[in-house]
């Protein structure tokens, strides 16, 4: 098998001190050359600026940032502004996403997209009128009343953005027993979803059984097993109420009853056991989820051998044995 491919998660910064730790994690991140690094941002666009000042900072530093963006709560024209908003930034990936309606009928757009294989299909139509061809200088054209003026023909068709949408190991609170999800996200493919990333898990069958099922629906686009780095137990407790998942008790009581040192030691060791698990169907890559702390995530890529280069000083390797999650 391939070197295990990555990526990370990170979230805009609400205050200074915050800022400089989404600094310092940016950095890291961009050293060890991730596929890409995703940035989320608020309901409606929210934090759009804040978003936007962090995947700057990726692009100058020569990462490769990937955008987030929901469509619920947004007019259609706010959302396609959104996007070429993103794309004169330079940001050609995103992270496709419904998102959850304004609870308050009265705050609902009158005319909004309604799911985010749409949303694949707007960020695609406004992507190709924005800039649709590229132009290749032409000669001077001499002998002609334009004299040493230069032309201008064009050339092949720009490259098209990535588009990643959201998957489910274990189904999306609407889905109902049918697995709707998995139709929703082949209309997602369909639309010109170029790869799923899914919410996170805690049992490496759950997300191989997802595999199974989606390939056999007709879906074959990359699903990349999104995984938390549970450091604390309220992140862990936090990660599973935003998932929708159990909580792991067994590693919940753990995390609890641990020093701050030892709960980072568990939470990087329970990530690593849950990718070498994988390592048996494949996956190819893995996004990790890091709540803006760099170091847990780099010590678990540097655990399973998924790092093109050496681990930063301030991250070393955790080489325990694999934390059990036990039953929810």
């Amino acid at each position: 098998m391939s070197r295990l491919r990555y990526s990370f998660e990170l979230f805009p910064p609400r205050d200074e001190a915050a800022a400089r730790r989404v600094d310092v994690a940016v950095d890291a991140f961009a050293a060890l050359e991730p596929e890409f690094v995703s940035v989320t941002f608020g309901a409606a666009g929210t934090s759009t600026e804040h978003s936007l000042d962090v995947l700057q900072r990726l692009l100058d530093r020569g990462a490769s940032p990937m955008a987030h963006l929901t469509c619920a709560g947004l007019e259609v024209s706010e959302t396609a502004r959104l996007v070429r908003q993103f794309l004169d930034a330079g940001i050609t990936k995103f992270l496709a996403l419904r998102g959850d309606p304004p609870l308050e009928p009265a705050a609902r757009p009158r005319r909004t997209l309604g799911s985010a294989s749409e949303l694949v299909q707007l960020i695609g139509r406004v992507e190709a009128e924005r800039v649709p061809y590229a132009e290749t200088p032409l000669p001077g054209l001499h002998g002609t009343a334009l004299g040493e003026r230069r032309g201008a023909a064009l050339a092949e068709r720009r490259a098209a953005t990535e588009i990643a949408v959201a998957a489910f190991p274990n189904g999306h609170p609407g889905a109902g027993t049918r697995r709707a999800d998995i139709d929703a996200l082949l209309a997602k493919q369909s639309a010109g979803a170029t790869m799923a990333i899914t919410q996170l898990f805690f049992d490496p069958y759950d997300y191989a059984r997802f595999v199974e099922l989606a390939r056999a629906r007709g879906v074959t686009i990359p699903i990349v097993p999104g995984v938390v780095v549970p450091t604390t137990a309220r992140r862990l407790e936090r990660s599973a109420e935003l998932a929708g998942e159990a909580v792991p008790r067994v590693l919940f009581e753990r995390l609890a009853a641990a020093t701050p040192d030892d709960a980072r030691r568990l939470g990087v060791d329970a990530a690593i056991a849950l990718i070498g698990a994988l390592a048996e169907h494949d996956p190819g890559a893995v996004h990790l989820y890091t709540f803006n702390d760099h170091r847990p995530a780099i010590d678990v890529l540097a655990g399973v051998g998924a790092l093109r280069s050496a681990p930063t000083a301030a991250s070393q390797a955790s080489t325990a044995a694999p934390i059990p999650t036990g039953a929810p």
